[in-house]
């Protein structure tokens, strides 16, 4: 069995562990939806009306509601939801979104879409591996997160992201231009001067090792806009093994750009990753180095117990406070 069959098993298992908290209904509140359709983001589908109710989440209820809090937006993984559904990866951020409920936030203060194809469609296990870091799916992030500062009129806002959601919402907070498989596009400026915190939760940022022999099968490997984690660093030869730290090369385009592109994504930036991560394998490193490690970063927390969606499912203590105290 391949790594990455062998990760996705031990990963539909720990879905359904962690997937049980319904936490609250979607989709995204009438108010929001309408403001959506008169301001010029109907065709976006962000509602996401095919995925289920589940699709999509924020709002205000009425013109009345007071914005108190700094807005949220949260930005899920590969082949995952907006909010917990019925498929097995996608639990989504319902967790999440519960705790901060809790905390007094309210939905028109939180705010989540689901991008590309999820599990929650019915679509094939499959499926996911043909997910890259394409124009379609960037457009469609970074137009989520102007139709949110608009819409609410927020100052500032804060964003956090899972899995493959990281390296794009990077991207879309970064701007600029990007050559994808899908063609190019041209993503506008930098939002780094309206984001106050964006957290990064086991993305993989430089790469998986499980792509180092699969360039072009699946799709998500490649070295234009996928997670190629190069073929050389030095005289070290296997991605995954490798003792100590090098200069790692030739991996995938879209992602050295991004690291490489000093704009930062928010004034304040974290990242979190898990040392037993059965998606990133090999203690979560790419040539001896952490993968889901963020260029510029200010601060990082390492759990040596949680699996890939448990990162994102049982960390929502850690998320308000790097959002809120501005500490992980």
């Amino acid at each position: 069995m391949s790594p990455i069959i062998s990760s996705l098993v031990v990963l539909l298992s720990l879905a359904g562990v962690f997937g049980q908290s319904r936490g609250p209904p979607g989709p995204m509140t009438k108010h929001f939806l309408d403001w959506l359709n008169d301001n010029g983001f109907k065709s976006q589908n962000f509602a996401r009306s095919d995925v289920g109710p589940n699709g999509s989440y924020g709002g205000k209820k009425s013109d009345t509601d007071e914005i108190v809090h700094q807005p949220i937006i949260f930005i899920h993984g590969n082949g995952d939801a907006a909010l917990h559904t019925q498929a097995p990866l996608a639990t989504g951020w319902s967790r999440s979104v519960e705790y901060f409920l809790e905390q007094n936030y309210t939905s028109a203060e939180l705010y989540t879409t689901t991008w590309g194809n999820a599990w929650a469609e019915g679509g094939h296990v499959l499926d996911t591996y043909n997910t890259m870091h394409t124009c379609s799916h960037l457009m469609y992030i970074r137009r989520f997160i102007d139709a949110v500062l608009l819409y609410t009129g927020a100052e500032k806002i804060d964003v956090i992201s899972h899995s493959l959601g990281v390296p794009l919402t990077r991207k879309a907070l970064k701007g600029g231009t990007l050559v994808a498989t899908d063609g190019n596009c041209t993503l506008g400026p930098a939002l780094s001067d309206k984001v106050d915190s964006f957290l990064g939760i086991s993305g993989p940022n430089y790469g998986l090792c499980a792509c180092q022999l699969a360039q072009t099968v699946p799709a998500w490997c490649n070295a234009l806009d996928g997670l190629y984690p190069g073929y050389t660093c030095g005289d070290q030869l296997l991605c995954g093994f490798t003792n100590g730290n090098c200069s790692q090369e030739n991996y995938s385009a879209f992602l050295e750009t991004t690291n490489n592109d000093k704009t930062r994504e928010a004034e304040h930036v974290y990242a979190m990753w898990s040392d037993v991560d059965e998606v990133l394998l090999f203690r979560g490193r790419t040539w001896g180095k952490e993968t889901s490690r963020i260029p510029g970063m200010n601060g990082r927390w390492v759990s040596d117990r949680n699996g890939h969606v448990a990162m994102k499912d049982l960390t929502e203590q850690r998320q308000y406070s790097a959002v809120v105290n501005h500490e992980i």
